[in-house]
């Protein structure tokens, strides 16, 4: 029997109108959404349906919409039989991972999701941080760069790919080392377009809020193995959950090897939830796996 791993995105992924095609044509979604609204307090569907991109693209939404968008996707696939033996996500999918995985029930999930983009969008002034993506240097040499800017802070973020790594920190400190690395031989370094210095010491405020919060929120072993961000090994156990997802906020993400973890645990991954950025990074790192992506609904009927 073929094993499978279930791969959630996280910001950066958000699209206007995603999600609508499930709303509209998946009876199940329409209620989630519907459910969504009332925890959430705001018409999480027409932002994710209609936007503005402007107002999607604040921390709170972008993270309510990619969620719901990846949980109604993996509810269909569930339906059609197809249920993963390990989940991970990156960053904020590891929320989605979490949940699919059974450590919390869907209202939970929604306040986790709330309080988890409130606490980070007020954690550190957004026009004073920045992340961007180094393309085409290893990580040893970009660490080495990175020191003299260590006090900013700036620091690694996301080993995205063995070519691709991202850094985070204080907006200043993020133009000067981007600099640097480009004269120290890095082939880009792309300014990323999010609203927060996320997975960088500017995110401890944010991390200690969440630890807080989540003391009252009932955590259950998982169901199925979670590949953590923050340590790249299998986690089931309720009160170890609980504890990662506030100190993965501050944490880098240690996509490369999660992945490498999982490559020999299974035969295909299914990146499930809006765009195609861990197909991308999956194909990078490991380009003999074979990966389905998964973001409408017409993409979840053709895997069916």
């Amino acid at each position: 029997m073929s094993k499978k791993a279930f791969v959630f995105p996280g910001q950066g992924s958000q699209y206007v109108g995603m999600g609508q095609d499930l709303y509209t044509h998946f009876p199940e979604a329409k209620i989630i959404f519907d459910q969504a609204q009332e925890i959430l307090g705001r018409d999480i569907a027409a932002l994710c349906f209609q936007g503005p991109e402007e107002d999607l693209k604040k921390t709170e939404n972008t993270q309510a919409g990619i969620f719901l968008t990846s949980v109604c996707l993996a509810r269909f696939l569930a339906k059609k039989g197809y249920q993963p033996d390990f989940v991970a996500g990156h960053s904020l999918g590891e929320v989605t991972a979490c949940y699919i995985a059974g450590a919390f029930d869907l209202v939970n999930a929604l306040k986790i999701i709330k309080a988890r983009g409130e606490f980070m969008a007020a954690s550190f002034a957004s026009d004073r941080s920045a992340m961007a993506a180094v393309l085409g240097m290893d990580s040893a040499k970009l660490k080495e760069v990175l020191t003299p800017y260590e006090h900013y802070p700036v620091v690694i973020a996301n080993y995205n790919s063995p070519s691709q790594i991202v850094i985070s920190g204080e907006k200043e400190g993020v133009r000067v080392a981007s600099e640097a690395l480009k004269e120290q031989g890095a082939k880009r370094v792309i300014p990323l377009p999010v609203s927060g210095a996320f997975h960088s010491p500017l995110m401890s405020s944010a991390a200690s809020k969440f630890a807080r919060y989540l003391e009252d929120i009932p955590f259950e072993d998982s169901k199925i193995p979670i590949i953590l961000n923050r340590t790249a090994q299998p986690e089931t156990k309720a009160q170890k959950l609980k504890e990662n997802l506030s100190l993965q906020i501050k944490s880098p993400v240690f996509w490369v090897d999660s992945l490498h973890y999982l490559k020999n645990k299974v035969d295909f991954f299914i990146e499930c939830g809006p765009g195609k950025v861990l197909t991308g990074l999956i194909k990078k790192t490991l380009p003999d796996t074979q990966i389905y992506s998964v973001s409408t609904l017409e993409d979840a009927q053709k895997l069916a």
